[in-house]
């Protein structure tokens, strides 16, 4: 049956002759059942997260902090203008496709997760490497890939991959038609060269666009020139030249933008670390890596932070530990040692980005991830099935690439199921590691919603014992009081976040809102201008500019009242509660200069409009508006239709203090406020 699928399991893994121009055309339908098993293995092991919920900070990356939803930028001027701009687009293109259906989403991942696959597999067939269609389902079948494909939030993984292989494939055609063609071949076409080479270069740009972290590949383009031909040419470094200077500026923005966006943005700071000591934490990080993707057993999202003091011997075995195994990989280069330094080599390539050598924002959660070894991931799968293929033999092969499969497969579905749902997914995190404060805080985030006030606050208190210093943890946990009723200490809360993260916009605007009920009316002001002042991404929400509008008029500050009611209603020009209070100001506050009868109609019919008269409170502002504008009949029968409203619907206070304006209006007098008339106090 494999073998009818075209699937090759014979260990040599050999590419067939030609003049290496376009094999895939000529054997296409030999492939595709091979490629569209692969894809089945993908969907069948991720179904669990079919149809799929939003979890952890999938939601924020599409809508919120998404700069083309936003406003902030438009898909002509984005470009290069963030860390992520081509999977900042895909997540912008997929919520015009999906909306808030997340089974789009995750389909989107779980495709391009089994079309790496395919192209793994090609890339090892031209490499004439082993068990390469193994290797490609062992890949697609690896539940270390699941922190990736089963979040939404890791497009920019799971669709810089394809780029990155496919840059990779298009490369290794060029050198088989241009730089070291095979003489006794046909020759080639005479565009294939420059096609190939264009197409390698081309397709780099869009991994480089859709995350950085692939600036890895011209660097493992040598490693394999040297693996195939046991040196390196002046072709091989003139050739890749280009490639090199494509991933130095890339790497270069990615590293600025880190440091002084990506953390300063959010406010964060990360730990003085010493050089040394982040040196000696990366060789853990390594094996830490490898171990995983040899043996991926007890995988988690949180992984233990390690404690790593670069003055003890201990902290550098790990790297001593590569240095030896490299050193025994060279003294038999002439063997199978040449693999060996392949593995090591490659994977620590592949690797470089996340091994924690310059600031980045993962290094404020994780000193590890499973998400960060997604496009390493492919030099072990690689190795582990060349090494099947290469010592199983013939007879034994197909049956030890069942079990593997067969082990990967179920290993993936027993980790996608846990990312089906957040809850799940932290409830098992926190049961391999208790102490991972941010599952604490997003478990009781999940409690929080269903309203169950003391079991989110005991996860939010949990999280603050393991670290008392994150501002997300105190807000929360600010948060979950206040719903309780217990304002004081909600505000301790608040307090203390904004020690740590005092240009926190949110911070700010939850402040303000406890204070207001409270009643402390003017400290509730200051939280609140601060929490506009530093939104930094779009323009404030409506409502937090029509809460302010309130306090300013409590506080007899009509004209800036009136000002932020005018902004409001510039962000969200159908608010209704924006249009009504502006037009109330205008048609009754005490300040005559700032009155304005006409305005205020212009702003209460619109309010009108939009709930279709049917609503009480901006029928009674249009008669008020009416009243100042010297309107009085049109008053008049405005009013006793809102009158009729109000009683309609049981609303007899409000319809009682109705009657009372009305009477104004039929004596032919507006209804003013009491308060200061001609100055508007400070």
């Amino acid at each position: 049956m494999l073998k009818t699928l075209g699937i090759d399991f014979r260990p040599t893994g050999t590419v067939p002759a030609g003049d290496g121009t376009w094999t895939f055309g000529r054997e296409i339908f030999r492939w595709v059942p091979a490629a569209l098993l692969l894809f089945f293995l993908a969907l069948a092991a991720y179904s669990p997260v079919l149809p799929g919920n939003f979890i952890m900070d999938d939601h924020r990356l599409v809508e919120s902090d998404n700069p083309l939803v936003t406003g902030e930028f438009t898909p002509r001027n984005i470009w290069f203008q963030t860390d992520f701009t081509l999977s900042t687009l895909g997540f912008w293109l997929e919520r015009l496709a999906w909306g808030g259906h997340p089974a789009g989403y995750h389909a989107v991942n779980i495709l391009l997760h089994g079309l790496s696959a395919v192209l793994l597999w090609q890339v090892l067939r031209r490499l004439k490497i082993p068990g390469a269609w193994l290797a490609g389902a062992l890949f697609a079948l690896h539940p270390v890939a699941v922190n990736s494909v089963a979040r939404i939030a890791e497009l920019k993984n799971t669709l810089s991959l394809p780029f990155f292989l496919l840059s990779l494939w298009a490369y290794l055609q060029y050198e088989a038609v241009a730089l070291y063609r095979n003489p006794q071949a046909r020759p080639p076409r005479s565009w294939a060269g420059l096609f190939w080479y264009q197409l390698a270069f081309v397709a780099f740009l869009l991994a480089l666009l859709a995350k950085t972290s692939t600036v890895v590949l011209p660097a493992l383009l040598l490693a394999l020139a040297l693996w195939q031909r046991r040196r390196l040419t002046r072709q091989d470094c003139w050739h890749t030249l280009p490639f090199f200077a494509l991933a130095v500026t890339f790497g270069l923005m990615s590293v600025w933008f880190q440091k002084h966006q990506a953390l300063a943005d959010a406010g964060q700071v990360l730990a003085p670390v010493g050089f040394a000591t982040r040196l000696a934490i990366a060789g853990r990080v390594y094996w830490f890596y490898l171990a995983k993707a040899l043996l991926p057993l007890n995988l988690n999202l949180v992984y233990p932070v390690w404690k790593t003091d670069a003055s003890t011997m201990a902290a550098w075995l790990p790297l001593l530990l590569a240095g030896a195994g490299a050193a025994v990989c060279w003294r038999f280069r002439q063997g199978w040692g040449r693999h060996g330094l392949l593995l090591l080599a490659g994977f620590g390539i592949c690797l470089f980005p996340s091994l924690g050598l310059f600031d980045a924002q993962f290094l404020t959660r994780w000193q590890v991830s499973d998400h960060l070894q997604y496009l390493p991931l492919i030099i072990p799968v690689s190795a582990v099935a060349a090494a099947a293929a290469a010592w199983a033999g013939k007879k034994l092969f197909p049956g030890v690439a069942a079990v593997l499969l067969a082990a990967g497969f179920l290993l993936t579905m027993e980790r996608a199921n846990v990312f089906a749902t957040e809850e799940s997914l932290m409830r098992d995190t926190l049961a391999k590691n208790p102490a991972a404060a941010d599952a604490h805080n997003d478990l009781g985030s999940i409690l929080a919603q269903r309203q169950n006030f003391s079991a989110a606050v005991d996860e939010f208190n949990a999280a603050f014992a393991e670290n008392p210093e994150d501002p997300n943890i105190r807000l929360n946990l600010g948060q979950a009081m206040a719903m309780q009723g217990r304002l004081e200490a909600a505000a301790e809360h608040y307090q203390a976040a904004l020690k740590f993260r005092p240009g926190d916009a949110l911070t700010h605007l939850k402040y303000g809102q406890i204070l207001m009920q409270q009643g402390k009316i003017r400290p509730a002001i200051l939280q609140l201008q601060a929490g506009i002042i530093f939104q930094k991404r779009g323009r404030p929400a409506a409502d937090t500019r029509i809460q302010l509008a309130a306090l300013y008029y409590q506080t007899g500050h009509y004209r800036r009242a009136a000002a932020q009611l005018r902004l409001a209603i510039q962000t969200e020009t159908n608010s209704v509660d924006a249009l009504n209070n502006l037009a109330w100001i205008l048609a009754t506050c005490p300040n005559h200069r700032l009155r304005s009868g006409s305005e205020a109609v212009t702003a209460a019919e619109r309010a009108c409009q939009l709930t279709g008269f049917k609503s009480a409170t901006p029928v009674s502002t249009l008669a008020a508006a009416y009243a100042e504008a010297g309107r009085f009949p049109e008053a008049v029968n405005t009013a006793s239709q809102a009158l009729q409203l109000q009683n309609a619907t049981g609303n007899f206070q409000q319809a009682a203090v109705n009657q009372q304006l009305l009477a104004f209006y039929q004596a032919g007098r507006p209804f003013h406020e009491n308060g200061a008339d001609d100055t508007d106090p400070d």
